[in-house]
């Protein structure tokens, strides 16, 4: 059974209180770590584990289906970086104001770094 505390006049002091906090917080954390270790091992001695598995799966796509990303976009060759990098190049060579010309990317630079390379 768990005692009541109270801080104040004839109750412990600060430092009793403290460890009684850390102790009740490592309790909690404790019984949901268990609570978790129970519903782990009841999952994993499921026999149709493979095929919840698979369902799970599917569900996943079907959900990422449906929000709307085009996955073509995601996984474009080219990393995000390197499309601002270009379009602020571009921008630098049309002369948009507030753009310094003459900067070069992190991926020229490091091409023109590379053995070999005329830049």
């Amino acid at each position: 059974m768990a005692q009541e505390h109270e801080a104040g006049p004839g109750g412990p002091d600060r430092g009793s209180e403290a460890v009684l906090l850390v102790t009740g917080v490592v309790d909690m954390a404790l019984e949901q770590a268990e609570g978790a270790l129970r519903r782990v091992r009841a999952l994993l001695s499921r026999s149709d584990l493979g095929d919840l598995a698979d369902d799970v799966r599917r569900d996943l796509v079907a959900r990422g289906r449906n929000s709307g990303l085009d996955p073509a976009r995601v996984m474009s060759s080219e990393p995000h970086l390197e499309l601002l990098a270009r379009r602020a190049r571009t921008r630098a060579g049309r002369g948009v104001p507030g753009v310094a010309t003459g900067a070069r990317s992190a991926a020229d630079r490091a091409s023109a770094a590379e053995p070999g390379h005329p830049g």
